[in-house]
């Protein structure tokens, strides 16, 4: 399988009368984008556009998940096949992406529930001050889709539809990139493999147990899937899909799937100084302690039929999560394959152990993307995006807090993907 990715450098947006792209501007059609989405999805009861620029003293609150624009231009019906439209492997022939900008989906959701693990909470994106290091969509120009759903329909068709509205919002603007030349373009492969080199496997496992807990594999959800074997390049064509919106910081929204820079490293290393074999993808969240141990038994043989000899593992979302994570990955390593673990540390102690939720001694090389329960400061800010005001603490019906003030949190629980675990952010260690 090999895919070609052409890419255009996007340098601003701008709302016009005709969406298309003018040299390096995305022009927007605000009315035939919003008219767009209302006419595929009736539990939308209105919609919002609005745009932001790299460096803007913004902040967007209520934030959903966050798609980038992208058309099939050879070898398939569409990018994210199997969100209202037919299902295909994707992954090869040709697809044009924007290189610089994000389609962005906010929504305030109705509170049924006073409580439970999966809620839907509060999702806050700085696009300027000290945390807009936290994500790269301070630096892109960002269309985001500002949805207000019919109060008279279920959350998981409120699920649906929020997922929908940012592919098909992405989809509309990729559009005004047929018949373009792209900047530049990018080809990935791994049928070729490099005699002598070690052979590596990316592990990615993924959030998906339940209503606003979960992911989309070609639109159906992972709820109930056991490990599969996935081609890289389905990863980057959009086969996944992100509904995660109860662990609003350690999020992997779609748009580092088709982004992740872990499958971006082992492309550029392919061949050179390792073999790419493929992603293993699998979900988290095994109820018993024998899921939990076939699991990790199942991922660690399929790694090792692959001929694997190392292996590069990410993880979504809490608790349960990574305790599967750490089974996978002692069961490889008793296996010979060496792992390395990209994670979140939970808390700062005295205590290392502090740091995980829990530990394997035979895994013992881990890379941090952050830490969850940091305190973090929130500026006061020129503009907000989404709403007037924040919605902490949905287990008690919702605290509301005016979101342009300062305000000081103890974590970073609702701070957008600030912990995200594939390491898709513009921070780097400064101390140690």
């Amino acid at each position: 399988m090999r895919l070609n990715m052409g890419s255009f450098k996007i340098k601003n947006i701008k709302f016009g009368t005709n969406t298309a792209l003018d040299g390096a501007t995305l022009i927007i059609n605000k009315d035939e984008l919003i008219a767009e989405i209302l006419a595929e999805e009736k539990v939308i009861k209105n919609v919002d556009i609005e745009l932001t620029h790299p460096g803007e003293n913004c902040r967007i609150i209520h934030v959903m998940d966050a798609v980038e624009p992208r058309v099939k231009i050879e070898g398939g019906d569409s990018t994210y096949p199997g969100i209202k439209t037919p299902v295909y492997r994707c992954g090869g022939g040709t697809t044009y992406r924007m290189d610089g900008v994000a389609v962005i989906t906010t929504s305030l959701l109705p509170l049924r529930k006073a409580g439970g693990l999966y809620i839907a909470r509060e999702g806050i994106l700085d696009l300027a001050g000290p945390n807009s290091g936290h994500t790269p969509f301070s630096k892109t120009s960002n269309v985001v889709v500002n949805i207000s759903v019919d109060p008279n329909y279920t959350e998981e068709e409120y699920e649906v539809a929020i997922r929908n509205a940012g592919i098909l919002a992405a989809r509309y603007l990729a559009q005004a990139l047929v018949d373009k030349q792209p900047d530049y373009f990018t080809e990935y492969s791994i049928s070729e493999k490099k005699p002598g080199l070690k052979n590596v496997v990316y592990i990615n496992q993924i959030e998906s147990c339940g209503l606003f807990g979960r992911n989309y594999l070609y639109g159906m959800p992972y709820d109930f899937l056991l490990p599969t074997l996935i081609h890289p390049n389905e990863f980057l064509d959009g086969a996944l899909v992100n509904s995660l919106h109860s662990h609003t910081a350690v999020q992997i929204p779609t748009y580092y799937q088709t982004n992740n820079p872990v499958i971006e490293g082992l492309f550029k290393r392919h061949g050179k100084t390792l073999n790419f074999l493929g992603v293993i993808l699998l979900r988290a969240q095994f109820e018993e302690i024998d899921g939990k141990h076939r699991c990790a038994n199942l991922v660690a043989g399929m790694a090792q039929l692959l001929g694997a000899d190392g292996v590069v593992a990410t993880w979504e979302c809490a608790g349960n999560s990574f305790v599967e994570t750490m089974f996978y990955l002692k069961a490889c390593e008793n296996m010979g394959i060496k792992t390395v673990l990209i994670t979140y540390e939970n808390e700062i102690t005295e205590k290392a152990e502090d740091a995980l939720f829990y530990f394997e001694p035979e895994v013992d090389a881990i890379v941090s993307t952050g830490v969850l329960q940091a305190p973090i400061t929130y500026p006061k800010v020129d503009r907000v995006i989404g709403g007037d005001e924040f919605r902490f603490h949905p287990e008690r019906g919702g605290v509301l807090l005016p979101a342009d003030q300062e305000l000081e949190r103890d974590g970073r629980l609702e701070s957008w993907c600030a912990c995200n675990n594939v390491g898709l952010t513009n921070l780097s260690l400064d101390d140690f």
